[in-house]
């Protein structure tokens, strides 16, 4: 490991330089030399000592520390090493009644006994740390890549000193940055434990540390174990310097990106990974570069505002929604919200909205993946003056309040009114005939042919299947805004809103009745793939395996299929006169309630069949572009380290060189560029410049689907995953789960959570209509304590999602 400027200044004063021990010898070393935090009264002895002395150690155990509670743990000589922790390895022993000889000696033996056997391990004895209010782990560099941040997990809820350890928990956790101002803790208790980090530093003359303490009921630190990151020989050794070098140019251009733009409202603006066409579900959070630029091409550097536009929201044109802050993708959410105002409305008002709505965000960071619900009124619902009133009081006078209103109702009936003039009718139809023109033209072979057939696919992808894909996802939106207020008022009750959505026939269910039948071979696989091939995990990664290219996709067991059952839906009269009753207040009398549930039908089947369809016109072009690569020594990996207009620019001008050694260069630096951002820790949601040097776990509340409840053990899937592996009755855990996870449908699960993901995702659909209960979007603190716990218990209608394990 490099010399840390911590090891120089101690060398150059004439300090002796720290010497480390087993972990017993290093707390016994710094117990004398640490002011900031206590370390426990302890004793430690050899294994041998113990074989050989063993009632003489009891007698002295317990006339050091009479009648506590005890810690006894273990202190091998292969734990903590300068290359190797073995953090986790051998037992320890917690709460040991000192008082009770049989006991104490129990202990001791179980931690002996799970040591090397060598005689020189050692037994480490401490008195147990009382009135713990919290504990924690700081790592005072990523552990893994040797970014320079201090990384703290603690958990402050149930007084054990081994919660973070152990995985289990309620966690919270953060980044600081090594040389953020310390004008930017703004918690006292952050301050203590990044002052304990940085004393340690000093005294064991080493930066990279792995710092186990706790904090007592009276706000004193207790230090339980520190020892050197065994990874620190691996980092890359300039990794802390090219971070420092760069966090200049992000922290310019996070702040250029607040500045006033021509034709966009608002005074500033907040970067988020999640709301609108948010990005850590669909393509991740630190995504390839053939993947961030296809998304970029086919709906965040256009698309995305064309369509809102074509349905009577805010003209922006050329406007760009996501931008990439060292390759970490982020929504501008200021664009995205400039995109939700009504067309015509006056500036002064749309500029009052904007600033509140970012504003709300600020004040309510867990409601980021739910902004057209909990934050921004995209269209006129049944509760739209309730919600207005409580969220955002004397924002607007009367007339500006009336001139909103009016524009949202109309865009809203526009919306809803029926009739081949609808944006929804031309989106539906539009895409299923550009798919047709797209499978009867053949390609040849040779040359740049399959990379002409990948651009063809692309164009007809984004000016047909994202843009119309982008209509029928705000129709869907619309949708569900008005089932949740009618809900709300009462008119339908949650368990009629449940039924409802399990009556929609969606693709996802077509797919799982046309996968039990080729299971049963009463349709040929080859048909169900035809249909249903092109699907991926990863909808925008070459990479990832379509159905079609994989070998694990059936299983003949037949009690594994999920059995999807479309529900007849029928309203009841006190339904309809309600819902007709509402229509006619919120002046949406353009139709009837059954005209209502009509268009709630259409807009939420449709989404999905038309995602379907647009993502086959993306996945047949990823194989376009991967049979291209083929033919001239390009990998898949390869080509997902390309940015799409480096490829396509192929097309337009000759190369002069031969193309793999051109591209492989390229995709070398790719590789190298993607390295780089897993260097850096930025949070979730960027609200100014301060948040690049202090980072928090991203926290969302959960967006529950159903009513239903399942609890037991979990199963972690991703993209790699073998589709004949057994989830029945086990609760899957997925990331971010896109269509190409529909398999998991006909397999049987008891529930779904996933990290990523919003109110009106394709899993929160999908899981409606086959009624599986689910938590979609939990965030990144939660997932992964589930992850860690390995049980969990999760019930929709009581909005609960609780670890099992552990405690």
């Amino acid at each position: 490991m490099k010399q840390t400027g911590l090891d120089a200044a101690a060398l150059a004063s004439g300090e002796s330089v720290f010497a480390f021990g087993t972990k017993a010898e290093t707390l016994l070393r710094l117990k004398p030399r640490l002011v900031g935090a206590q370390i426990p009264e302890s004793c430690h002895f050899s294994a041998g000592q113990w074989l050989a002395q063993r009632d003489e150690l009891l007698d002295a155990i317990q006339q050091q520390f009479e009648s506590v509670l005890l810690a006894v743990r273990s202190s091998a000589l292969v734990e903590d090493g300068a290359k190797s922790s073995n953090a986790g390895a051998f037992l320890s022993r917690l709460k040991v009644r000192c008082s009770d000889r049989d006991e104490l000696a129990a202990a001791i033996d179980n931690v002996v006994a799970s040591m090397t056997g060598h005689s020189r391990d050692q037994v480490l004895v401490q008195s147990m740390a009382e009135d713990i209010a919290l504990s924690g782990v700081i790592m005072t560099f990523d552990m893994v890549h040797g970014a320079p941040y201090y990384c703290i997990e603690y958990e402050d809820e149930t007084g054990r000193t081994d919660m973070v350890t152990s995985g289990a928990g309620i966690h919270k956790g953060l980044y600081v940055y090594r040389d953020a101002n310390p004008a930017l803790i703004r918690s006292p208790r952050v301050a203590a434990f990044l002052g304990l980090a940085r004393e340690l530093e000093t005294l064991c003359a080493c930066a990279s540390l792995d710092i186990e303490f706790g904090m007592g009921k009276s706000g004193a630190l207790i230090l339980f174990q520190v020892r050197r990151i065994a990874l620190a020989h691996s980092w890359h050794p300039v990794t802390e310097i090219r971070v420092r070098r760069q966090l200049v140019h992000v922290k310019s251009f996070v702040r250029d990106c607040s500045r006033r733009r021509d034709g966009i409202l608002g005074a500033r603006t907040i970067l988020a990974v999640m709301p609108d066409w948010n990005p850590a579900e669909i393509i991740g959070t630190t995504p390839r570069p053939l993947a961030v630029s296809l998304y970029r091409e086919l709906i965040t550097d256009g698309v995305w505002c064309k369509a809102r536009a074509m349905m009577g929201y805010r003209d922006l044109p050329h406007t760009v929604l996501m931008v990439s802050v060292s390759g970490h993708p982020y929504i501008d959410v200021r664009q995205s919200f400039n995109s939700f105002l009504p067309a015509g409305l006056p500036d002064a008002i749309g500029e009052r909205l904007v600033n509140a709505w970012l504003d709300r965000l600020q004040a309510l960071p867990e409601l980021h993946d739910k902004v057209e619900f909990e934050l921004v009124q995209t269209c006129l619902d049944f509760c739209f003056d309730e919600d207005f009133s409580a969220r955002y009081p004397a924002l607007l006078d009367d007339a500006q309040l009336q001139t909103y209103r009016s524009a949202l109702r109309d865009l809203t009936r526009s919306s809803l009114k029926a009739g081949p003039d609808s944006t929804l009718e031309r989106a539906l139809l539009g895409t299923a005939e550009v798919h047709k023109a797209v499978l009867s033209d053949p390609v040849d072979d040779g040359g740049n042919a399959w990379l002409a057939r990948a651009a063809f696919l692309i164009r007809q992808c984004r000016e047909h299947g994202a843009l119309s894909f982008a209509v029928v996802a705000r129709h869907a939106f619309i949708a569900e805004n008005l089932l949740r207020s009618a809900r709300r008022r009462g008119v339908l009750t949650e368990e009629r809103v449940a039924e409802l959505r399990r009556s929609i026939r969606t693709v996802t269910g077509e797919m799982v009745m046309a996968y039990a039948q080729a299971c049963r071979s009463e349709v040929s696989r080859a048909d169900f793939l035809r249909e249903y091939g092109h699907l991926r995990p990863g909808t925008y990664e070459i990479t990832s395996l379509r159905y079609d290219e994989r070998d694990d996709l059936f299983d003949t067991e037949q009690d594994l299929l999920f059995h999807a059952r479309a529900l007849d839906f029928v309203l009841t009269d006190i339904e309809r006169d309600g819902l007709d009753a509402l229509l006619a207040e919120a002046g949406l009398d353009v139709l009837g309630a059954e005209q209502l549930l009509d268009y709630v039908r259409k807009a939420i089947a449709g989404r999905e069949h038309v995602k379907f369809l647009f993502t086959r016109m993306l996945s047949d072009a990823l194989c376009a572009l991967g049979r291209w690569g083929a033919l001239h020594g390009l990998s898949r990996d390869d080509l997902s380290h390309l940015p799409w207009p480096r490829l396509a620019d192929c097309l337009v001008e000759p190369g002069m060189d031969y193309v793999d050694r051109h591209f492989l260069v390229l995709a070398e630096e790719g590789r190298r560029t993607l390295a780089a951002a897993h260097a850096f820790r930025f949070s979730h949601i960027i609200f100014g410049v301060e948040d690049l040097y202090i980072a928090t776990h991203s926290r969302s509340a959960p967006n529950f689907v159903g009513s239903g409840k399942a609890s037991g053990p979990i199963m972690e899937l991703n993209a790699d995953t073998s589709a004949n592996l057994l989830i029945r009755n086990r609760i899957v855990c997925i990331e971010s789960a896109d269509p190409g996870f529909d398999w998991i449908f006909t397999k049987s699960p008891s529930a779904l959570i996933t990290k990523f993901g919003g109110a009106n995702s394709h899993m929160a659909i999908r899981c409606a209509e086959l009624g599986l209960p689910a938590a979609i979007g939990c965030g990144q603190q939660v997932y992964e304590r589930i992850l860690a716990a390995g049980q969990v218990e999760l019930d929709c209608a009581q909005r609960i999602l609780k670890c099992l394990g552990g405690e």
